[in-house]
């Protein structure tokens, strides 16, 4: 028994429904991610305004320096 299958060899094959629904399934995606990580970077934000001085200078920075560490995590010195 053979079965064959209609399988579409290239983009333009591909209903306009299903191009929609991708795209607009990504700008959601792209949505959330972005808004867990504002999450993330206000959470962080919180934890570290609620350590004493001290503290902060254990790890490295100055009170006035949290908003910076949080929205640059990586580019800290």
């Amino acid at each position: 028994m053979t079965m064959t299958t209609n399988i579409p060899h290239s983009a333009a094959a591909v209903p306009f429904g299903r191009k929609f629904a991708a795209a607009f399934g990504r700008i959601i995606n792209n949505w959330l991610a972005a808004l867990i990580a504002h999450q993330e970077r206000k959470a962080a934000r919180n934890m570290l305004f609620g350590f004493n001085d001290r503290q902060l200078r254990d790890i490295g920075i100055s009170r006035s320096q949290i908003d910076y560490v949080v929205k640059n995590p990586c580019s800290r010195d």
